[in-house]
């Protein structure tokens, strides 16, 4: 049976690689599954618009997409998590003044063209006593800059993941500064969502549940055996630099399990919450009441 995943980012990193690790080791193929893990095609629709039209079985998916999706003829169903917190924040270079989220006051920062994320950035700064208005903010449209446009002085500092983007350049990790949204309680959430459709979820929950015992098991070796597992995802990543792969490796792992110790869970208390953020920002047309059925931790192992 083909199986296709549908990444949520424009290419692999290693926040996906339990699954690569899990189809490398044969634990997809002991189900009887030929797995494609696809990053391609964001220009013809979200990830939730190729599950909705039978291209992908599996996609991972924010929580906004998700939750909006669930008024559509093909609802989604968030069966586990990829990462207990956001992963989001803003960095730049202790070298040059940064070290906190209001020294960013009088700097040139790129925030993704999106009111929520600039929301999220102008929450941060005052949280932290500083004056959003005194930000340079730049939008650079559907372009993602790493710390090499910092490092060239396009800008002083940048909103993207924290686990991938600041190890893209030269600058050492000690100089980097990591501004994490969560550090200052600003919109706390799960950063992605593994969705199947609700009619696989009630027409074949075995195979919704063998797919997260799989995965589960790939991210557990990947945060257990880094190096084998770098070793293991080598051909899907080959273009980024080892060196980059483990820093972000390293970054990730502790992300991916529940205080709990469990891969996936999904904590009611952060969806509630994240949702009722995005209302009151004016952020999603869902409401509370469309989480319930939205998301579940029945199908974990």
């Amino acid at each position: 049976m083909k199986l296709r995943i549908h990444l949520e980012y424009v290419h692999p990193w290693p926040n996906h690689i339990g699954l690569f690790v899990a189809r490398a080791k044969g634990w997809y193929a002991a189900h009887g599954w030929d797995v494609d893990i696809i990053s391609d095609g964001h220009d013809r629709g979200n990830p939730s618009d190729l599950v909705a039209a039978g291209e992908y079985q599996v996609a991972s998916v924010r929580l906004g997409e998700l939750i909006e999706y669930r008024h559509t003829e093909v609802p989604l169903v968030g069966v586990a998590t990829f990462n207990q917190c956001q992963l989001p924040g803003v960095f730049g270079r202790k070298s040059d003044g940064i070290h906190r989220w209001r020294d960013l006051e009088g700097k040139h920062v790129s925030i993704p063209p999106s009111p929520r994320l600039t929301h999220m950035v102008h929450e941060a700064v005052e949280a932290d006593g500083g004056n959003f208005d005194l930000l340079n903010v730049t939008h650079p449209e559907f372009w993602e800059p790493d710390m090499r446009a910092i490092e060239k002085g396009t800008f002083d500092a940048v909103f993207n993941v924290l686990g991938w983007e600041p190890y893209q350049g030269c600058t050492p990790v000690e100089d980097i500064t990591f501004l994490d949204f969560d550090q200052v309680g600003v919109a706390p959430h799960h950063a992605y969502f593994v969705c199947f459709t609700q009619e696989m979820c009630d027409s074949e929950p075995q195979l919704v549940r063998d797919f997260l015992e799989a995965t589960a098991r790939g991210y557990r070796f990947a945060a257990e055996n880094p190096e084998e597992a770098i070793a293991l995802a080598g051909s899907p990543m080959c273009n980024m630099d080892p060196e980059v792969l483990r820093l972000s490796l390293e970054h990730m792992r502790p992300t991916w399990f529940a205080p709990s110790g469990r891969w996936g869970e999904i904590q009611p208390e952060l969806v509630r919450s994240y949702t009722q953020w995005m209302i009151d920002g004016g952020f999603t047309t869902a409401s509370l009441e469309d989480i319930e059925g939205a998301v579940t931790n029945d199908f974990l192992p």
